[in-house]
């Protein structure tokens, strides 16, 4: 009785895991229309920038914007999901230098093609930056 006690809740355990990955990698990239918003966590060796992601889906265009905890832009972007293309609009003093730019478009985009697969955490091995995106309910 035991032993079909415990595998029976073995079995759900998986199930309920299974299941729950599956919705978690659904809601990680907006579907046309929708907007989805994340706590974001950007850290660098000098430095950090955490607040919300917000990604709105306008066809095949995905616009995002990252607020910090007072409410001021950190970034404005698109990426274009036919081309795999990121546009910067909007970079806050400290981060609006060319070549950070730079990088923050190769990061975002391998973000944001992680993001299509469900993978909420890209790593800049190069530059140790980190990116972490954490789906809001």
């Amino acid at each position: 009785m035991r032993r079909l006690m415990r595998s029976c809740l073995l079995f759900i355990s998986l199930l309920l895991s299974v299941l729950t990955s599956r919705l978690y990698a659904q809601t990680t990239f907006p579907a046309d229309g929708e907007s989805i918003r994340f706590t974001a966590y950007i850290e660098m060796e000098k430095g950090y920038v955490s607040g919300i992601c917000i990604l709105h889906r306008d066809g095949d265009t995905v616009h995002g914007s990252l607020f910090n905890e007072f409410g001021i832009t950190a970034l404005d972007f698109t990426y274009r999901l036919e081309r795999k293309k990121v546009k910067l609009h909007t970079v806050m003093p400290m981060m609006n230098k060319w070549y950070i730019r730079k990088v923050l478009k190769k990061d975002l985009r391998q973000l944001m093609t992680g993001l299509q697969n469900g993978e909420t955490t890209w790593k800049d091995e190069r530059y140790h930056i980190e990116y972490q995106l954490t789906p809001l309910l």
